[in-house]
């Protein structure tokens, strides 16, 4: 497929302008780019279902083509087994429908079955509309997959699926023939599956060989590069506006054309990208009790969903909260919340604990109000500390809300911008105990990382539902592992370890290998008990005196900032003495050049409090 010289703009926005994108055959492309830059607009495109403003998509003759949607759509009433055929397509812009005979008709649907069977899908006779958003996801992705499909089109395929179907949904692309785009918040599958990132920036697609690790790389290198002409555009423009303040007798005689570039380079001007800044999170004092769960039960239609469940919680404990689809996961955080009663048990909290309960559907944003408005009807200004707050105009720009998008009302906003701007609001509140029920959901990858980075600084509790990998790896210490049944088992460690004690667990077994839905559910939880009683760890007992897990990892990665932030004091110091500076760089580095001096004494006394903890 070949998109030539096309454009597009979407209501008052452009999309994207004059792309130019050859897309060969098995080629692994992964998609990425910012919440409203057109990401599943050009997928439409590729596949035919919308027409660019400008330009043509040139198919290969009779190129098969299979598309999964964000947000599949199916009629009332409609089984599983009758939602079967995906959209496929021959080439050309017509996009018509591909038929199949008797015998390919029934080749296919043992294909699907197969997939439904890996995806953990049993009843497929039951209705769409009666399933969880993730059951509906995997029959969705079934539909898609069946098909042997030279081009699958893949929107945002891991949203509301299990850890297990996101495992098993990398390993089938990796070892795929067949070319895929795809469109995910999920680095784990990018950096294994894709062999190509393409990406959409200012209204440019560039396209990046290799995984998103190398992406990164690349992107921060054309990032650099785009810095040093932006610097040499501004010099330039600093000495044309001097010439410009000068008297007319002053002027050389190219006034008109001079005048013109000086317009034309005021016109160049980048759109200015927010800047991470460097805040502390938000947050409460935390008392000793936080959070008693005794013997938590709780059923629906006869059916336990959490059964006999005790746990304490300590100050900056982080969990994760991991199981199949429809084993309870958000039951557990609607407990915790009040917002669902239990049928038997207890929970209590402690006095001095402030929760904010950031869950899947998230709030309807009255439309008409602005950005702003939004965040000030809860908080003028944000604590960070006892000491130190911040306008709710900075708190925004912490989390990629410019300046120049404070004014929009909510109804401009995409579904991503909305779930973060909410997210942000909680925060504000400076809860000190965070229940995350799939907080990446909808986010791009840059607000992702924001996110994240604000959380990994946050010293309060966080019990956290998410079905990306790597925010499991980086947030949490341990898990609560739901098999689906009622049972909820302790695993002490990272993702990746549980992981790993998973996949022992399946070899001693005989039963190698990632299944689909729940069928790796009891597995997991014996991996969870095992591990967790090898380790002399044992499952919901009162924390060990000395350092957390998190709190011996913070000890250990604290030099390596300490030592990164005096070498940026220092280079700092060192521009500070050049004779000419501008201005506006210079109030910049000023900033932050005090920022990096408070937050290295954090750091610096941080350290020295864990060092006497730990003993050393």
């Amino acid at each position: 497929m070949s998109l030539i010289n096309i454009g597009k703009t979407v209501g008052n926005g452009r999309l994207f302008d004059d792309v130019t994108l050859g897309l060969e055959e098995g080629e692994k492309l992964g998609l990425v780019g910012r919440n409203g830059v057109g990401k599943s607009t050009l997928l439409r495109i590729l596949a035919g279902k919308l027409e660019p403003d400008e330009g043509e998509v040139v198919h290969s003759r009779n190129a098969r083509i299979s598309r999964l949607d964000q947000r599949p759509g199916f009629a009332p009433g409609v089984t599983v087994e009758q939602h079967l055929f995906p959209e496929l397509y021959i080439g050309g812009a017509s996009a018509v429908a591909f038929s199949l005979d008797a015998e390919e008709q029934a080749a296919t649907l043992q294909r699907y079955q197969a997939f439904c069977t890996r995806l953990g899908i049993d009843d497929m006779r039951a209705e769409l509309q009666t399933l969880s958003g993730g059951t509906v996801k995997k029959v969705s992705i079934a539909r898609c997959l069946a098909f042997e499909a030279d081009l699958y089109l893949l929107d945002e395929p891991t949203n509301h699926l299990d850890l297990d179907a996101i495992t098993w949904l990398e390993q089938y692309l990796e070892s795929s023939s067949a070319g895929f785009v795809l469109v995910t918040h999920d680095r784990y599958i990018l950096d294994a599956a894709c062999d190509t990132i393409l990406e959409i920036d200012g209204g440019e697609v560039f396209r990046h060989p290799g995984n998103y690790s190398a992406y990164l790389e690349r992107r921060a290198e054309r990032r650099r590069e785009e810095s040093v002409a932006e610097q040499r555009r501004r010099t330039i423009l600093r000495r044309e506006l001097e010439w410009l303040q000068r008297g007319p007798k002053a002027r050389t005689g190219k006034d008109k054309k001079r005048k013109e570039r000086v317009g034309e380079m005021l016109e160049a001007a980048p759109e200015r990208e927010a800047v991470l800044q460097d805040l502390p999170a938000a947050q409460r004092r935390l008392g000793k009790k936080v959070l008693e769960l005794e013997a938590v039960t709780k059923s629906y239609n006869g059916r336990p969903v959490i059964s006999k469940f005790s746990h304490r919680f300590a100050p900056g404990e982080r969990v994760g909260v991991i199981g199949p689809n429809g084993s309870g996961k958000t039951t557990l955080l609607d407990l915790i919340a009040g917002r669902t009663e239990p049928d038997h048990g207890t929970i209590e909290w402690g006095e001095t604990v402030a929760i904010a309960y950031f869950d899947q559907t998230g709030r309807r944003l009255p439309g008409e109000m602005t950005v702003l408005e939004y965040l000030k009807e809860e908080a003028e200004r944000v604590r960070i500390d006892d000491q130190t707050t911040v306008s709710a105009e900075q708190f925004l720009e912490r989390f990629l809300f410019p300046r120049s998008m404070l004014a929009q009302p909510l109804e401009r906003l995409s579904g991503g911008e909305l779930r973060r701007l909410y997210l942000v609001r909680l925060l504000a509140h400076a809860p000190n105990f965070l229940l995350l029920d799939e907080p990446t959901n909808d986010l791009d990858l840059d607000a992702l990382r924001v996110v994240e980075q604000y959380l990994d600084s946050f010293a309060g509790c966080i019990l956290l539902v998410s079905h990306d990998r790597a925010l499991l790896d980086r947030l949490t210490d341990s898990l609560f592992v739901l098999d689906g049944s009622g049972g909820i088992r302790r695993f002490v460690g990272s993702y990746d370890e549980y992981r790993d004690a998973v996949r022992e667990d399946s070899a001693r077994s005989g039963n190698g290998g990632h299944g689909g839905g729940g069928r790796t559910a009891q597995a997991a939880a014996r991996a969870a008990q095992g591990a967790a009683r090898n380790a002399g760890k044992a499952i919901n007992r009162e924390p060990k005196q000395g350092l957390s897990f998190r709190e011996q990892r913070e000890y250990e990665q604290l030099p390596d900032k300490i030592e990164e932030t005096e070498l940026e004091l220092a280079r700092l110091e060192a521009l500070f003495q050049q004779p000419e500076q501008d201005p506006a760089v210079l109030e910049q580095n000023t900033k932050r050049y005090h920022a990096l001096r408070d937050r290295l004494e954090q750091m610096t006394a941080r350290w020295e409090e864990l060092g006497e903890r730990a003993g050393e």
